[in-house]
């Protein structure tokens, strides 16, 4: 279990509840593995900017599965700048006895990416493991994490989610700050505000608890589109956000004669929008992106120059560097933050850590450039960037929505041409023209570096896989490479044994399994 510092529900994992603080007060679902019996989250900021936050709370399994939930808690944080203290963790038995985790049971460890590329994060995990927990025993953790400096100048905040799944008996997160600071409360749902205040200092406060038990529907969008969700935070609106991200950017974007001179190369006497095409495709073929949890890392990018020289780089880092690289050529493109979650609503209040990833922003001709996606076309969005809020950041800072999928736009288009033999075999005659994500999927996942035989072997293993007896050969791939026109295969191929000669025989379609697979759910609800 990882410990996320803003969303209580994404730090819970899946089927754990609260019910009383009493063991079996009710009884729960048996959907419910374990749950929140208290949880809170107390952050206190310093005169000179450090602050540290005190995380509480209590988790009790009910079932087998529980316990294997609640056996082994991860702390994640980042040791460039911060420190985790454990203060108490043990495991309190049904029959009330104590037994704590011995310091032989707590590890410190470095996450990937801090291994895989430390000039980008040095992300730390701590790691507990807990003895004598079964059901109806209860798990106790208290931890203090010391910040020398917010992950944005001037912006704290503390969020929390309480997810329909994860009843909660007590919650509360709070902010305790000097007077001259402004805290701000923003929340949806039965979040209770309290605000106090003493010795030059003010505490804000949201209490809330939520015990009824509510599954979503599967496959359904981000809990924080629709849960209770809290936010205290020092930034009174997201254009705060941005201006401190500006501020810890803008010295890292600047132009070097490097810089420049590989902008002139890549854009080749090029300007505008085909200037843009050019740059953006040559950094997805050459600039390696790696993920980061920000949460585990600084907002702040390295220094253009560095990436460009590593050639590799999170979405931070490759996002500023290309846009460096435009500015170097007089076109205007800034960083903006958008979260990757299947989420379509922003945050009640504003909170740095509802992103989590960076796109470019290109306003003259309003592109969303992701440095992330190997084959997306320069109009192009992956779906999971689709639709989703976006901080723009730059000299005119808004928070708006990513363009959705384009009107009347066919990501999958197929023509067959069938012919039934007499002996029951059937010849096809396919072509595929894939746009937008679904070109994207097609290049990542079936054509990716493979070319003849060994795109032809993929093919042929793809449809015996499918249970299918014949044969299948490409004839022809167009537009490969072409990352802003719609690729096209054409398949020849023969299905055996697909009917029985003298009988009567039915064709249910659509059959391609990349138009039927997406209405599957539609049909069997």
């Amino acid at each position: 279990m990882k410990l996320n510092k803003t969303v209580i529900a994404t730090a819970i994992t899946l089927g754990c509840a609260v019910l009383a603080a009493q063991a079996y007060a009710a009884p729960a679902p048996s959907q419910v593995n374990y749950r929140i019996v208290s949880w809170s989250e107390a952050l206190h900021i310093h005169k000179d900017g450090s602050y540290s936050e005190t995380v509480s709370r209590v988790l009790q399994p009910l079932t087998v599965a529980g316990v294997s939930g609640v056996g082994h808690l991860e702390i994640a944080y980042p040791a460039n700048f911060a420190t985790v203290k454990v203060l108490d963790a043990y495991t309190e038995t049904r029959a009330h006895k104590r037994v704590n985790v011995p310091s032989s049971q707590i590890f410190n460890q470095s996450t990937p990416t801090a291994v895989q590329a430390p000039f980008l994060s040095d992300g730390h995990v701590k790691s507990l493991l807990y003895s004598a927990v079964t059901p109806g025993a209860e798990v106790h953790l208290k931890y203090v994490e010391t910040f020398q400096h917010p992950y944005l100048p001037g912006v704290y905040a503390v969020s929390a989610t309480l997810a329909p799944y994860i009843p909660v008996m007590k919650a509360e997160i709070s902010i305790t700050a000097p007077e001259s600071m402004h805290l701000y409360f923003h929340a949806r749902g039965p979040w209770h505000k309290t605000r106090t205040s003493g010795s030059g200092m003010e505490t804000l406060t949201a209490s809330a608890s939520m015990t009824a038990v509510k599954f979503p529907p599967m496959s359904s969008a981000a809990i924080t589109q629709y849960a209770p969700m809290a936010v205290l935070t020092t930034a009174d609106n997201w254009q705060t956000v941005a201006s401190a991200y500006n501020q810890i950017a803008k010295s890292a974007m600047k132009v070097t004669p490097a810089i420049h001179a590989m902008a002139q190369k890549i854009a080749g006497g090029a300007s505008g929008e085909v200037a843009v095409e050019r740059i953006y495709h040559w950094m997805q073929n050459n600039v390696q992106p790696v993920s980061v949890d920000y949460n585990q890392a600084s907002f702040v990018p390295p220094a253009v120059h560095t990436t460009l020289a590593r050639s590799v780089g999170d979405s931070n880092a490759n996002v500023a560097l290309l846009c460096a690289m435009l500015h170097s050529l007089g076109i205007s493109a800034v960083p903006a933050l958008i979260s990757q979650s299947e989420r379509f609503v922003p945050y009640p209040g504003a909170d740095p850590f509802a992103f989590s990833h960076f796109l470019a922003y290109v306003p003259a001709y309003h592109l969303y450039l992701d440095t992330s996606e190997r084959y997306a076309g320069v109009k192009d969005l992956p779906s999971s960037d689709q639709g989703r809020p976006v901080l723009i950041t730059g000299a005119k800072p808004q928070l708006t929505h990513t363009p959705g999928p384009p009107a009347g736009l066919v990501e999958v288009h197929e023509v067959q041409n069938l012919t039934l033999s007499a002996k029951g075999d059937i010849e096809g005659h396919s072509v595929i023209t894939s746009a937008g994500w679904r070109a994207m999927q097609v290049r990542r996942d079936v054509l990716g570096d493979r070319s003849g035989r060994r795109l032809q072997r993929f093919i042929q293993n793809s449809f015996y896989s499918g249970g299918k007896a014949g044969s299948i050969h490409v004839v022809a791939v167009r537009n490969r490479r072409n990352l802003n026109k719609p690729v096209e295969m054409t398949l020849q191929w023969q299905d055996s044994d697909v009917a029985i000669p003298g009988k009567q025989m039915a064709l249910l379609l659509p059959s391609p399994r990349n138009i039927a697979s997406p209405l599957a759910p539609f049909t069997s609800q």
